[in-house]
């Protein structure tokens, strides 16, 4: 009878301890690369790949910049933004608008253009 107890017991952690042992010592993870995981059988590094690749690449951002894509993503922001903060969006259209305004003013009365922003500032 004691004896059927201890069976009892001992099956499960047995099976509990097998399974540690196995998530523990199993395989690692691979490693995210950028090549999708090919290495050196990418496309890009036979002969004359490197060609089509940069070639694929200045085409399709041609395309994308062509096809109004990027009109959609800035729309799709905007609605983004202003839903999650209504009020911070209104108030960086209201001061880009107002800068937009004076440049265009001083613009027109001095007859010169303003400088450009150095180093992304002033925006």
């Amino acid at each position: 009878m004691q004896a059927d107890v201890v069976r009892r017991i001992a099956q499960p952690m047995v099976a509990a301890l097998f399974a540690a042992l196995l998530v523990a010592a199993g395989p690692a993870a691979p490693e995210a690369r950028a090549d999708g995981g090919l290495g050196s059988l990418s496309p890009c590094n036979l002969p004359g790949g490197k060609l089509v690749c940069d070639t694929a690449e200045k085409g399709s951002k041609w395309l994308y910049d062509k096809s109004g894509a990027d009109t959609v993503v800035d729309t799709a922001s905007g609605a983004i933004d202003f839903a999650t903060d209504p009020l911070g969006y209104l108030e960086q259209k209201l001061r880009a608008g107002t800068k937009d305004m004076f440049s265009a003013f001083g613009e027109e009365l001095t007859g010169k253009k303003p400088p450009s922003p150095k180093h992304g500032k002033g925006n």
